[in-house]
């Protein structure tokens, strides 16, 4: 059995998100966005292949200005 493929966006979900990747299983989507954010602040959202939902999303924007 496969698992679901989810797609990483970085931008708003309300605006035009721009796609990062695809990856398979969710918790796997979940630890990899976590990974963008932390690497390249910023909006991230998560989207589900199979229903286009939105599953979570993240803002790191904050937490990289005070961090200078």
């Amino acid at each position: 059995m496969n698992d679901e493929t989810f797609d990483i966006f970085s931008g708003s979900a309300e605006e035009y998100g721009l796609w990062v990747e695809a990856i398979e299983g969710l918790s796997s989507a979940h630890q990899r966005m976590g990974q963008l954010a932390a690497e390249k602040p910023g909006r991230y959202f998560l989207l589900s292949s199979a229903d286009q939902s939105i599953l979570t999303r993240v803002d790191t924007r904050s937490r990289a200005m005070f961090a200078r």
